[in-house]
């Protein structure tokens, strides 16, 4: 029982993660009655509307469907299915379909496609619009057609997705200004009651009917979206609503699909030595194992060498070290550890000067002139060196520290 209290303390130590699962495989399709003439029937066309539903799905980008090595797959649907059912839909007759999971994803390794795995992250969409002369925040019960439509779009592309429901908290916590001006401050503190992932600000500018997106996306909980070190990712696009809100949709689904398809190759950006001092059993040591691969800066994790209660451990890394550090403090277990203080540099004697006299110099004997010459006494400098060693070199410049040092707090 205590075992099991430990670890849920672990467990809930680190940010937990508000995914969501999509359901990418499983769809429908309206069976159409065939025309005459027509080269396909109605079920055949039904499977292949079926199949390229699945593959929006399952890269976030409706983009994949130009892709010539998908194009020829749903010609031959009917091989990629695992079960198949007819149905009727308000009087229309239909298809239940069921994909193959394995082999939609083989087929998207074999197009060079990313695949977007069915855990997804959440997302809370702030949407802004300036209409020329106001700036309104659109709210899911707002009904305006910006948050239809994105949800609508997000629906298919199976980007899951949360509008701020606009009621007396969310009124009274930001303003449409500190939305537009991407004041992360305020965004923070009025995106936390809401369990989500990341944080999208989309600001609409009407023109008729023509619009310019702008939106930023936070890739963090709300809570840590203000801090300096948070790199945003930012677009735009114009059009329409429909079109713009397409845009910002599949470049949010190809973000993450890329950022997955990257986690899961191991595709390796840079790799640091990291220590944690201060773990003292086996429970935590695997409970740092755990928290480090579960990082989304991290895309693999080796034991490097255990002496004592220290264990050093080899992170590759899919982003840089500043990401990674950034989020392996946020968990109340991880302290750094504090740097030792050099010692003070112990001060060298300097060289010291002695004069020397020379003597004077006396007149030849020989000399006929018998005038006396005054004497001369030259002071010469004489080097003598330290008793301990010469003069300071010029200082070599450390080479930065490759290892990281934190306490684990158990």
């Amino acid at each position: 029982m205590r075992l099991l209290a430990c670890l849920l303390a672990t467990l809930t130590s680190f940010s937990a993660l508000a995914v969501t699962k999509v359901n990418v495989f499983d769809t429908d399709a309206v069976v159409f009655e065939q025309q005459e003439g027509a080269k396909h029937s109605g079920e055949e066309l039904a499977r292949r509307e079926g199949m390229r539903e699945v593959i929006v799905r399952a890269t976030g980008d409706s983009a994949s469907l130009d892709n010539p090595v998908v194009q020829k797959a749903i010609t031959q649907s009917s091989r990629f299915l695992s079960t198949i059912m007819p149905s009727q839909r308000n009087g229309q007759p239909i298809l239940k379909m069921s994909f193959n999971s394995k082999q939609i994803q083989s087929l998207l390794a074999q197009a060079n496609l990313p695949y977007w795995p069915e855990e997804r992250a959440r997302l809370l969409v702030w949407v802004v619009e300036d209409n020329g002369y106001d700036r309104t925040i659109s709210w899911e019960q707002s009904e305006r057609t910006s948050v239809a439509n994105l949800r609508y779009v997000a629906g298919q592309k199976g980007l899951p997705i949360i509008v701020p429901v606009g009621d007396i908290d969310d009124v009274t916590s930001i303003k449409p200004t500190e939305l537009w001006g991407g004041f992360t401050k305020q965004i923070s503190s009025s995106s936390r009651r809401y369990n989500v992932d990341a944080v999208v600000v989309a600001r609409i500018a009407r023109n008729g009917h023509q619009q310019r997106l702008r939106w930023t996306l936070y890739d963090d909980k709300p809570q840590f979206i203000d801090d300096s070190a948070l790199s945003p990712v930012s677009g735009e696009a114009s059009g329409t609503n429909k079109q713009v809100t397409e845009a910002l949709v599949a470049e949010l689904g190809r973000y993450y699909a890329n950022k997955s398809a990257t986690k899961s190759s191991g595709e390796v950006a840079s790799s640091i030595d990291v220590k944690f001092s201060g773990v003292n059993d086996a429970f935590s040591f695997f409970s740092i194992e755990r928290m480090l691969e579960s990082l989304p800066s991290v895309a693999s994790v080796e034991l490097s060498h255990v002496v004592g209660d220290d264990v050093d451990f080899q992170v590759n890394l899919i982003t840089d070290k500043a990401d990674f550090e950034r989020q392996l403090l946020r968990s109340n277990k991880v302290n750094k550890a504090a740097k030792p203080v050099p010692a003070a540099p112990v001060p060298t004697a300097p060289a010291t000067e002695k004069t020397q006299a020379v003597a004077p110099v006396q007149a030849d004997s020989s000399n006929t002139d018998t005038t006396t010459q005054p004497s001369t006494a030259v002071s010469v400098p004489v080097a003598t060196p330290a008793t301990t060693e010469s003069a300071p070199a010029t200082p070599v410049a450390e080479e930065e520290a490759q290892t990281l040092d934190y306490e684990w707090q158990s």
